[in-house]
Protein backbone atom coordinates (compact mmCIF):
# COMPACT_ATOMS: atom_id res chain seq x y z
CA UNK A 1 0.00 0.00 0.00
CA UNK A 2 1.43 3.46 -0.80
CA UNK A 3 1.38 6.32 1.61
CA UNK A 4 -1.69 8.54 -0.57
CA UNK A 5 -3.51 5.50 0.07
CA UNK A 6 -2.36 4.58 3.14
CA UNK A 7 -3.11 8.41 4.41
CA UNK A 8 -6.76 7.99 2.31
CA UNK A 9 -7.46 4.66 4.15
CA UNK A 10 -6.56 6.55 7.84
CA UNK A 11 -8.56 9.15 7.32
CA UNK A 12 -11.54 7.08 5.88
CA UNK A 13 -11.43 5.64 9.50
CA UNK A 14 -11.95 8.66 11.37
CA UNK A 15 -14.62 9.90 9.11
CA UNK A 16 -16.36 6.79 8.81
CA UNK A 17 -15.51 5.06 12.02
CA UNK A 18 -14.64 7.79 14.99
CA UNK A 19 -16.10 10.87 14.31
CA UNK A 20 -19.95 9.75 14.81
CA UNK A 21 -22.68 10.25 16.23
CA UNK A 22 -26.24 9.05 16.30
CA UNK A 23 -27.46 12.90 14.93
CA UNK A 24 -24.47 12.44 12.27
CA UNK A 25 -26.27 8.88 11.30
CA UNK A 26 -29.49 10.49 11.07
CA UNK A 27 -28.25 13.16 9.14
CA UNK A 28 -25.83 12.70 6.60
CA UNK A 29 -28.33 9.67 4.88
CA UNK A 30 -30.47 11.99 4.15
CA UNK A 31 -28.36 14.41 2.97
CA UNK A 32 -26.32 12.10 0.84
CA UNK A 33 -29.75 11.02 -0.92
CA UNK A 34 -29.75 13.28 -4.25
CA UNK A 35 -33.57 12.92 -3.61
CA UNK A 36 -32.99 15.87 -0.50
CA UNK A 37 -31.36 18.24 -2.57
CA UNK A 38 -32.00 17.84 -6.19
CA UNK A 39 -35.43 19.54 -5.65
CA UNK A 40 -33.33 22.39 -4.43
CA UNK A 41 -31.05 22.53 -7.49
CA UNK A 42 -33.83 22.19 -9.76
CA UNK A 43 -35.95 25.00 -8.54
CA UNK A 44 -33.12 27.12 -8.55
CA UNK A 45 -32.63 25.93 -12.67
CA UNK A 46 -36.05 26.36 -13.31
CA UNK A 47 -36.21 29.81 -12.09
CA UNK A 48 -33.20 30.77 -13.99
CA UNK A 49 -34.83 29.30 -16.97
CA UNK A 50 -38.48 30.76 -17.25
CA UNK A 51 -36.87 34.01 -15.76
CA UNK A 52 -37.41 35.76 -18.80
CA UNK A 53 -33.80 37.19 -19.36
CA UNK A 54 -31.51 36.01 -22.01
CA UNK A 55 -28.21 36.51 -19.57
CA UNK A 56 -30.46 33.78 -17.04
CA UNK A 57 -31.02 31.06 -19.64
CA UNK A 58 -27.35 31.12 -21.15
CA UNK A 59 -26.74 30.37 -16.98
CA UNK A 60 -28.91 28.22 -16.53
CA UNK A 61 -27.52 26.51 -20.03
CA UNK A 62 -24.16 26.86 -18.11
CA UNK A 63 -25.18 24.95 -15.67
CA UNK A 64 -27.33 22.14 -17.15
CA UNK A 65 -23.68 21.33 -19.32
CA UNK A 66 -21.16 21.65 -16.60
CA UNK A 67 -23.39 18.75 -14.19
CA UNK A 68 -24.10 17.11 -17.47
CA UNK A 69 -20.33 16.75 -18.78
CA UNK A 70 -19.02 16.31 -15.15
CA UNK A 71 -21.76 13.32 -14.59
CA UNK A 72 -20.68 11.88 -18.15
CA UNK A 73 -16.73 12.42 -17.66
CA UNK A 74 -16.79 10.86 -13.97
CA UNK A 75 -18.95 7.86 -14.32
CA UNK A 76 -18.36 6.69 -17.60
CA UNK A 77 -14.49 7.51 -18.41
CA UNK A 78 -12.83 8.39 -14.71
CA UNK A 79 -14.54 5.47 -13.02
CA UNK A 80 -14.12 3.31 -15.61
CA UNK A 81 -10.26 3.89 -16.06
CA UNK A 82 -9.29 4.00 -12.27
CA UNK A 83 -12.00 0.64 -11.43
CA UNK A 84 -11.41 1.26 -7.19
CA UNK A 85 -13.43 -0.55 -4.98
CA UNK A 86 -15.61 1.50 -2.73
CA UNK A 87 -14.47 1.08 0.83
CA UNK A 88 -17.95 -0.81 1.72
CA UNK A 89 -17.07 -3.70 -1.12
CA UNK A 90 -13.65 -3.21 -0.06
CA UNK A 91 -15.09 -4.33 3.31
CA UNK A 92 -16.57 -7.66 1.88
CA UNK A 93 -13.22 -8.91 0.53
CA UNK A 94 -10.50 -8.06 2.88
CA UNK A 95 -9.67 -7.18 6.67
CA UNK A 96 -10.67 -3.34 5.68
CA UNK A 97 -13.29 -1.72 7.97
CA UNK A 98 -16.46 0.40 7.14
CA UNK A 99 -19.21 1.43 8.62
CA UNK A 100 -22.04 0.63 6.40
CA UNK A 101 -25.26 3.40 6.49
CA UNK A 102 -26.87 2.87 3.07
CA UNK A 103 -27.63 -0.78 1.12
CA UNK A 104 -24.30 -1.97 -0.32
CA UNK A 105 -22.87 -0.19 -3.53
CA UNK A 106 -21.01 -1.91 -5.93
CA UNK A 107 -20.21 0.39 -8.87
CA UNK A 108 -16.37 1.88 -8.93
CA UNK A 109 -15.35 4.80 -6.38
CA UNK A 110 -13.39 6.64 -7.84
CA UNK A 111 -14.13 10.03 -8.18
CA UNK A 112 -17.62 10.67 -6.33
CA UNK A 113 -20.29 11.38 -9.03
CA UNK A 114 -21.79 13.32 -6.09
CA UNK A 115 -19.47 15.38 -4.90
CA UNK A 116 -17.84 16.57 -8.60
CA UNK A 117 -21.68 17.32 -9.77
CA UNK A 118 -22.70 19.53 -6.81
CA UNK A 119 -19.46 20.64 -7.29
CA UNK A 120 -19.81 22.01 -10.95
CA UNK A 121 -23.18 23.23 -10.27
CA UNK A 122 -21.34 25.89 -7.07
CA UNK A 123 -18.78 26.59 -9.81
CA UNK A 124 -21.26 27.68 -12.30
CA UNK A 125 -23.21 29.99 -10.08
CA UNK A 126 -19.93 31.56 -8.44
CA UNK A 127 -18.60 32.18 -11.72
CA UNK A 128 -21.48 34.09 -13.65
CA UNK A 129 -23.30 35.38 -10.40
CA UNK A 130 -20.93 35.64 -8.06
CA UNK A 131 -19.58 34.26 -4.39
CA UNK A 132 -23.36 35.38 -2.96
CA UNK A 133 -25.41 33.71 -5.27
CA UNK A 134 -22.69 30.61 -5.21
CA UNK A 135 -22.35 30.16 -1.21
CA UNK A 136 -25.41 28.10 -0.50
CA UNK A 137 -24.14 25.42 -3.14
CA UNK A 138 -20.40 25.28 -1.49
CA UNK A 139 -22.25 24.32 1.84
CA UNK A 140 -24.55 21.75 -0.29
CA UNK A 141 -21.12 20.34 -2.09
CA UNK A 142 -19.13 19.60 1.17
CA UNK A 143 -22.24 18.23 3.11
CA UNK A 144 -22.77 16.00 0.05
CA UNK A 145 -19.38 15.36 -0.41
CA UNK A 146 -18.70 14.33 3.71
CA UNK A 147 -21.75 12.41 3.69
CA UNK A 148 -20.02 10.13 1.00
CA UNK A 149 -17.79 9.19 3.11
CA UNK A 150 -19.58 9.13 6.36
CA UNK A 151 -22.24 7.00 5.26
CA UNK A 152 -19.24 3.97 4.00
CA UNK A 153 -19.76 4.60 -0.01
CA UNK A 154 -16.91 6.61 -0.90
CA UNK A 155 -13.40 7.32 0.31
CA UNK A 156 -11.67 11.15 0.99
CA UNK A 157 -9.69 10.99 -2.36
CA UNK A 158 -12.88 9.92 -4.25
CA UNK A 159 -14.80 13.13 -2.96
CA UNK A 160 -11.57 15.63 -3.02
CA UNK A 161 -11.25 14.31 -7.00
CA UNK A 162 -14.87 14.87 -7.83
CA UNK A 163 -14.39 18.15 -6.04
CA UNK A 164 -12.06 19.03 -8.02
CA UNK A 165 -12.95 17.32 -11.83
CA UNK A 166 -16.20 19.18 -11.40
CA UNK A 167 -14.79 22.61 -10.75
CA UNK A 168 -12.23 22.00 -13.25
CA UNK A 169 -15.23 21.29 -15.82
CA UNK A 170 -17.50 23.46 -14.69
CA UNK A 171 -15.23 26.08 -14.99
CA UNK A 172 -14.13 25.60 -18.63
CA UNK A 173 -17.42 25.55 -19.69
CA UNK A 174 -18.35 28.63 -17.81
CA UNK A 175 -15.67 30.17 -20.03
CA UNK A 176 -16.85 28.70 -23.07
CA UNK A 177 -19.77 30.20 -22.50
CA UNK A 178 -18.67 33.66 -21.68
CA UNK A 179 -17.13 33.92 -24.49
CA UNK A 180 -19.41 32.97 -27.05
CA UNK A 181 -22.22 34.80 -25.49
CA UNK A 182 -20.28 38.10 -23.93
CA UNK A 183 -23.56 39.86 -23.18
CA UNK A 184 -23.26 41.67 -19.75
CA UNK A 185 -24.36 39.12 -16.75
CA UNK A 186 -26.66 39.29 -14.05
CA UNK A 187 -24.95 40.82 -10.79
CA UNK A 188 -25.10 38.80 -7.83
CA UNK A 189 -27.94 40.28 -5.98
CA UNK A 190 -30.22 39.32 -9.27
CA UNK A 191 -29.53 36.09 -9.36
CA UNK A 192 -31.95 33.76 -7.58
CA UNK A 193 -31.27 32.34 -4.13
CA UNK A 194 -32.43 28.96 -2.61
CA UNK A 195 -35.39 29.21 -0.84
CA UNK A 196 -35.23 29.51 3.02
CA UNK A 197 -36.90 27.50 5.07
CA UNK A 198 -39.51 29.54 7.59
Amino acid sequence: MDILTALDHNLFAILNGSLTSSFLDWFMPLITDAKTWMPLIAIVWLGLLFSGRPQMRVLALALLVSVGLTDIICARVVKKAVGRLRPCELSQKTDFKCRLLLPMKTSKSFPSNHAANTAAFATAMIFICGLKAGWPFIILAFLVGYSRVYVGVHFPLDVLAGWFLGFLIALFVCRIVRKKWPTPFPAAAECPAPPVPQ
